[in-house]
Order: C-alpha cells, then structure tokens, then sequence
C-alpha cells in the first residue's frame, strides 16, 4: 500500500476502483461553492478599496470630500512632505 494524501482512500490499488459518480458530483460541488465563497470575498475587499470610507467608517485622511476634490498635486505633496518628515522625528527619537 502506498502512503495517499487523502484524496484516494487508503487501500490496495489493485482493489480501489474509482470514485462514484455521486462522490464525483459531491467534490465539484464543494470545489464550486469554495470557488464562489473565494469570489465573494474577492468582490468584498475590492468594493472597500473603492470607496473612500474604511471598514471602521474612518474618513480616508479625515477630509471631507469636497476638500479632497480640490486639492492640487503640490498640496499632496506638501502634505506627504509635511507627515513623512513629522514620522521620521518620532522614528528618531526611539
């Protein structure tokens, strides 16, 4: 008998005959319903990176959106500017 990994039950292969077409049926069932669920979830994280409220309805940098519609390249950037170098006084201080 050779060590199977679950999938083949664990018997002589002079004597396994095969799956059922039942047993057959069961398996892409499951593997459809897994394949759903996967998609499902897929489709969940996608709609949350497309809107601009977060799973805890925190605002996205705390701006409401008009205020987010108005701002100009150089303001990003001012403000990337401004938190990257506020971040790296308190990385130095540790």
């Amino acid at each position: 008998m050779k060590p199977t990994s679950g999938a083949v039950p664990a018997i002589a292969e002079d004597q396994w005959a095969g799956l059922t077409l039942d047993e057959l049926r069961q398996r892409r069932a499951r593997a459809l319903v897994r394949r759903e669920v996967e998609r499902v979830k897929m489709d969940h994280v996608l709609q949350g990176a497309r809107t601009r409220v977060s799973e805890n309805g925190v605002r996205a940098l705390m701006f409401k959106d008009k205020t987010i519609g108005r701002l100009k390249t150089a303001d990003y950037l001012f403000l990337g500017f401004r938190l990257t170098r506020s971040l790296m006084k308190l990385w130095r201080k540790k």
